[in-house]
């Protein structure tokens, strides 16, 4: 049971050096499980994602597993080695070479790790909002029927935050309370949008049963893996509070360090999911439905490539094109992004426009608010110079 009970454990923590190794913590009967990534990033660990862990009034009674991929900076690794020895229910695991490219590999091992009956995710630059993850766990222990639970987040940048609300793709098949439809059918009707990985938790035998593995050194493997969990799954809990918060602007981060190794990495995770959705009967309504979007999401990762990369960046996307449609040179294109990219003029779609048009609106948007600032600065400046004006 998901109780306030603290929970116990023995010994210190792992190696920091040699061969891949399992720490030898031994950790009594954790509740939920929290696997988290780590690769040269040991500093945010230390700072953002795992101070919201320990925030949490339930953190003993959570197993974290701190994953770290090969990372190549001694003082990521003393940091994942101090914190495991510093808590009893801390365990580290390393790879000792230099790294896979990806999250992949070491979200696998934690899976492979986890002693809890949950598990979720957390990557070391993001944090936990609410207590969300083991409101998620949570969640599963109090509805036995479902095989996932889903929260929402906050999506963070420089000069804003979004709350971003997951649950309205999903939520248009309910079971009662607060149980709905999972599976094929109901992510179809989302058009296989995914939800980020530390915004669910999910039953940890039964996605063992499911043998369902993110790619190795893929790119947006955690976004495949999503959409396969859900597919494979009967149904899911919704849980309406934010459960983290997701730092969008994170230098170094994979999708904010764009070259062409980026888009290649991507051709490996379409290349693995073009073969699941064949395999699970979804292919054509992937391409009918989910494809052009996820593609202009591509094109827009484009734009912000290094100039002399972008040309061979554009060949790997027009080889991802080709994984789903025929002849992207022919093919009728929705969106005007999608058109220009492969000069294929056309009458877009009114799906098709609204990333234009929302994209208008923002621009908008921040121009007038640009406006009403500088006419700001300007009667503030005015307002010095009158006569008698205090200074």
């Amino acid at each position: 049971m998901l109780t306030d009970d603290v929970v116990g454990a023995s010994s210190p923590g792992d190696q920091l050096s040699g061969p891949p190794l399992r720490c030898s913590v031994v950790f009594v009967n954790p509740q939920l499980s929290v696997v988290i990534p780590v690769y040269n990033n040991g500093e945010l660990l230390r700072t953002t994602s795992f101070p919201s862990l320990t925030a949490s009034e339930h953190f003993d009674q959570m197993e974290i597993l701190l994953v770290d991929d090969g990372s190549t900076y001694a003082a990521t690794r003393e940091a994942v080695a101090e914190l495991a020895a510093a808590h009893t229910n801390v365990r580290a695991h390393f790879f000792d070479d230099g790294g896979s490219g990806s999250g992949g590999r070491p979200r696998n091992m934690g899976l492979d790790l986890a002693s809890a009956p949950h598990i979720a995710f957390l990557d070391p630059d993001d944090a936990v909002l609410n207590d969300g993850l083991w409101q998620l766990g949570l969640a599963l222990e109090r509805h036995p029927s479902a095989q996932l639970a889903i929260g929402n987040q906050l999506r963070t940048y420089s000069d804003r935050t979004e709350h971003v609300d997951n649950l309205r793709h999903y939520t248009h098949s309910p079971r009662g309370g607060l149980l709905y439809a999972a599976g094929g059918d109901v992510l179809a009707a989302a058009k296989f949008r995914p939800t980020n990985l530390s915004s669910f938790a999910v039953r940890r035998d039964w996605l063992r049963a499911a043998r369902i593995r993110q790619v190795h050194r893929a790119a947006g493997q955690d976004s495949l893996f999503f959409l396969q969990v859900f597919s494979a799954a009967e149904v899911f809990v919704a849980c309406r509070t934010n459960t983290y918060e997701y730092h969008a602007e994170v230098p170094g981060s994979m999708v904010n360090a764009l070259t062409d190794e980026y888009f290649r990495k991507c051709l490996l995770r379409e290349r693995a999911q073009r073969t699941w959705l064949d395999d699970e009967g979804l292919l054509e309504t992937y391409v009918r439905s989910g494809f052009e979007r996820s593609f202009v999401w591509y094109l827009r990762q484009l734009r912000r490539t290094p100039s002399e990369q972008r040309r061979q960046a554009a060949s790997t996307l027009t080889r991802i094109a080709e994984l789903y449609v025929e002849d992207p040179l022919r093919h009728r294109w929705r969106y005007p992004q999608s058109m220009a990219f492969f000069r294929r003029p056309g009458v877009p779609s009114p799906e098709g426009l609204k990333p234009w048009a929302a994209a208008a609106r923002r621009r908008a948007a921040e121009g007038s608010a640009s406006l009403r600032d500088a006419l700001a600065a300007r009667r503030r400046r005015a307002g010095r110079t009158l006569p008698g004006h205090d200074r």
